[in-house]
């Protein structure tokens, strides 16, 4: 079967022949290779490791994907060659174990290559494994749940993430693509309380909380929000995070990331078989803030309602921060609860407080 030519004018096809990005069930996610069923050559990468899974108590937990259904966390699989699973992801993979095991402070500590590959790695594989999901239930055959236009948008992400294999570097070597926002968050003695993760579809970034770890990271942005200044943010930096908390930093960066941003160019070449992404400065992390604009954004985080904590006018924070004190809590077992309608917010969403 011959292999599907790469896009013209793609990084791939000018730098990258050997390592096009492909879709469907018979590639490999990360690259390309054709790897039908039946083959030797053929594995499934587990979207979020096996061993997170295990460690956390995730193995059966489910997931909504972006449809509502449910589908379990070890399910979420992509199709992946032995070389990509076994050699190249598999190296990373122990490095990003052994720190997750120390703590956060290793965890914070880790290479940022590392770091870019372990978190972009679960970031396109799961729009890779939603573009493999039917629209529709009954038509097996029919529109995916994303479109393969939408992989193409991110080719470049793809094309990033070929450092996995010594295909790709960039120049400087720091910061790297991403940058990283790390934060000490709340552990429980029950599992399933203890990982949280989101992502935007159309801007490339992620938040994660596994156990005492959290961490926010905008996965193209070149360290154009390293250091950003926020009230908020910066009280989020300094106690452990609620889960709700941890919610809100994500919708709070997310939020001002989604307004400031910029899609840069940048200048690609290639000697002795490696391509070498040359970056320059990416410029200020400026943007506006319009709480009408964010609420919604924060309402879905927390599965209520805007008008649950935005009156019009003002807005609410289980953070803290500028004029307000942080907001430390001892437990996760505390339900904030929405300023405007007595709701608990997530993860205790379906609880109501009333008022007499």
């Amino acid at each position: 079967m011959p292999e599907p030519t790469p896009e013209v004018g793609s990084p791939h096809a000018e730098f990258l022949t050997d390592r096009t990005q492909q879709f469907g069930e018979e590639h490999c996610f990360l690259c390309g290779k054709h790897v039908p069923l039946g083959s030797a050559d053929r594995t499934r990468e587990h979207v979020f490791p096996k061993w997170l899974l295990r460690a956390l108590d995730m193995w059966d937990a489910s997931v909504n994907q972006i449809d509502g259904r449910p589908l379990r966390y070890r399910q979420l699989t992509v199709p992946c060659c032995s070389v990509c699973n076994g050699v190249d992801l598999s190296e990373i993979e122990s490095r990003v174990r052994i720190a997750f095991d120390v703590g956060p402070d290793a965890f914070r500590s880790l290479d940022r290559r590392d770091l870019f590959l372990w978190l972009g790695k679960i970031y396109y594989g799961l729009v890779y494994k939603e573009s493999l999901q039917p629209l529709y239930v009954r038509e097996a055959e029919g529109r995916r749940l994303v479109p393969a236009e939408h992989l193409r948008s991110v080719a470049f992400h793809h094309f990033l993430l070929q450092a996995a294999s010594g295909a790709v570097r960039w120049e400087p070597a720091q910061p790297g693509p991403a940058t990283f926002h790390f934060f000490e968050c709340l552990d429980s003695d029950q599992p399933r309380r203890r990982f949280d993760y989101m992502d935007d579809l159309f801007v490339p970034m992620l938040g994660i909380r596994m156990g005492r770890i959290g961490v926010i990271a905008v996965l193209q942005d070149w360290g154009r929000s390293e250091g950003v200044q926020q009230p908020h943010i910066d009280a989020a930096r300094s106690f452990a995070l609620h889960p709700t908390q941890f919610r809100e930093a994500y919708a709070r960066l997310a939020y001002m990331t989604a307004s400031s941003w910029q899609d840069l160019s940048h200048a690609v070449i290639a000697q002795d078989g490696v391509a070498t992404v040359v970056t320059g400065s990416p410029g200020g992390f400026d943007g506006t803030w319009v709480w009408s604009d964010f609420a919604p954004r924060l309402a879905a985080a927390w599965g209520v309602s805007v008008e649950a904590i935005y009156d019009g006018e003002n807005g609410m924070s289980t953070i803290g921060g500028g004029h307000s004190a942080p907001i430390p809590v001892e437990s996760m077992d505390v339900a904030f609860v929405a300023s405007f309608s007595g709701q608990a917010l997530w993860p205790h969403s379906d609880v109501f407080v009333g008022t007499s």
